[in-house]
């Protein structure tokens, strides 16, 4: 992408539109804060943080970060940036830097979403000794590659999970395939689990970003409203 197509990429984002910036800390391990986009001489532009005071002091200003929002038509635009200098607790100055490739994306863009959902194993070996199961629980959060949720019972079955989701916006129920990457007892015998999406067609990729964003204006909106 060239220069001047990633400050068209840039210009294409309005005034004050909710984003995400992923933060890589000294360890290596990435952080999504939510923030507000603000204008300036494009490629070159600021994020205002919407829900934390101050950054932790471990991270890396120096590693590029991922940038996700919306432009004017309502279509995802993400790309890699820099910081140029952090002008206080809550305000940073960027720069764009190349786009990033969708698939690539996914890890990034996570948001607390609370919604029912069904997690459920049928063997695929009619001879299976493996009894089938349903269990029913509530989202913790969300991207395009995986689900954190409480469930009511522990899953006896790491892989091969059908999950059913009940989005909020567009309000539908989606569908797709994966597996478990960590598990944890809580009280009252409940299940903290998170799991990867290993088969999900691009149409419940989409509904579940659309989501994503929807969610994340409805929490800055009451984040507002709050402090006023």
């Amino acid at each position: 992408m060239s220069e001047t197509d990633i400050k068209r990429l840039v210009q294409s984002i309005a005034d004050t539109e909710p984003a995400t910036l992923t933060l890589t800390n000294s360890a290596g391990k990435r952080t999504s804060y939510k923030c507000i986009f603000k204008e300036s001489e494009a490629p070159h532009f600021f994020i205002v943080l919407t829900e934390v005071e101050s950054l932790p002091s471990d991270i890396d200003f120096t590693r590029s970060c991922a940038f996700v929002s919306k432009n004017k038509e309502g279509d995802t635009v993400s790309f890699s940036t820099s910081v140029i200098e952090r002008k206080n607790d809550k305000i940073i100055e960027l720069t764009a830097k190349k786009s990033i490739n969708p698939e690539d994306l996914r890890e990034y863009f996570r948001v607390n979403l609370k919604t029912s959902i069904t997690v459920s194993f049928q063997p695929e070996n009619p001879d299976s000794k493996l009894p089938e199961w349903e269990i029913t629980g509530e989202v913790v959060d969300i991207s395009q590659s995986g689900v954190l949720a409480i469930l009511s019972e522990e899953c006896t079955v790491n892989n091969s999970l059908f999950i059913e989701i009940d989005l909020t916006e567009p309000a539908k129920t989606v569908y797709c395939i994966g597996h478990i990457v960590r598990k944890q007892r809580m009280r009252k015998n409940r299940w903290l689990t998170a799991f990867h999406f290993d088969e999900i067609s691009q149409k419940t990729v989409d509904d579940i970003a659309r989501n994503c964003f929807a969610e994340q204006r409805r929490q800055l909106r009451e984040n507002i409203q709050t402090a006023g």
